[in-house]
């Protein structure tokens, strides 16, 4: 992992000029940047003259690059901190390049942002410039989701709270919230402050306090329809009642995710592969299983599926039985 790479740079070579951190998973390229500001600032004396942050989003790259060739004060050693390297301009790559040749020993240069600018006809590779740049005088560390286990990284944040998540436990977390490390993130926070002075999170944890755990039910009682599940559909609106939910907002949540059956059906019956399905629709894999041969066959269509969707809306607004028995009248009729 990238962030192994930089604890082994930094035992092995101390700290270099110039830090590039690129790459999608912004909370590993995040905690790459606070470990390296925590190994520098001890260095560089009054933080107030020789430290400064920049984002190119916002602020002139020439001043950043400026600010990385002053001379530090009260100090051998000045940390610069450049944020949204996405957004920089050709002409501060160019001085980034610059710089890493001179190989100037007073400032520590760390760049981070989700990536380098596409190569346009006639233009600079620059990720390669400065990859070759850096070459004995810097590190340039790549941060992305797809190299990163996320039922790992939420084991991990735990331990970083002083909370144990079992594998299952993470999986299960996985499962509730999708992969995006920065959701993880959140939710592993949330759950240690859950748990309070227990040093353990169990799945019971994570189901009672996971913040999408209404929208992962709601996903068992959409599924328990398509699959014609009476129990699985069932249960899981005994639960959503019983937690006091809305019936308008279940509604809404069931067309949403109505809508990504829909996109799924069609897609297997254009003859699409599980991998290319996946691509497209947003669905929670045990979801995906569960339904993925019924909606092969037997599918309502979609003016068939919408009908009854907009059917129990519009009852919803006026018909004396009350919102939660329209719900309940729609989960019998698709079952």
């Amino acid at each position: 992992m990238s962030l192994q790479a930089l604890e082994r740079s930094l035992r092995e070579d101390g700290l270099l000029p110039v830090y590039v951190l690129v790459g999608d998973a912004a909370p590993l390229r995040e905690e790459a940047v606070s470990r390296l500001v925590a190994e520098i600032l001890p260095t560089i004396g009054p933080p107030a003259f020789n430290h400064s942050t920049f984002r190119l989003s916002q602020d002139d790259p020439a001043a950043a690059l400026s600010a990385a060739r002053t001379l530090p004060m009260l100090s051998d050693r000045r940390l610069v901190v450049v944020r949204d390297l996405h957004d920089a301009p050709d002409a501060f790559f160019q001085g980034l390049v610059d710089l890493a040749g001179q190989g100037a020993g007073h400032c520590v240069l760390v760049c981070t942002g989700e990536r380098f600018p596409k190569v346009v006809k006639g233009g600079s590779n620059w990720l390669v410039r400065v990859r070759k740049a850096l070459d004995g005088v810097g590190l340039l560390l790549s941060f992305d989701s797809k190299d990163a286990s996320p039922a790992r990284y939420a084991v991990e944040q735990a331990e970083r709270l002083g909370k144990r998540l079992g594998r299952g436990e993470a999986e299960l977390l996985v499962e509730l919230t999708g992969p995006d490390l920065g959701r993880i993130q959140k939710e592993v926070e949330k759950l240690a402050l859950y748990v309070g002075e227990g040093s353990a999170i169990e799945a019971d944890d994570v189901h009672a306090a996971c913040s999408l755990l209404a929208e992962a039910v709601i996903w068992d009682l959409t599924a328990g329809m398509a699959a014609q599940d009476a129990e699985q559909a069932l249960g899981a609106l005994h639960r959503l009642s019983e937690a006091g939910d809305d019936p308008r907002r279940l509604l809404s949540m069931i067309v949403w995710q109505a809508r990504e059956l829909l996109k799924m059906a069609e897609l297997v019956r254009a003859g699409a592969s599980d991998a290319d399905v996946r691509k497209v629709v947003r669905m929670r894999p045990d979801v995906y299983r569960k339904v993925r041969a019924r909606v092969g066959r037997g599918f309502p269509g979609a003016a068939d599926l919408l009908r009854r969707l907009a059917t129990a809306h519009r009852d919803m607004n006026g018909h004396r039985a009350g919102d939660r028995r329209i719900l309940e009248g729609l989960v019998l009729e698709m079952l």
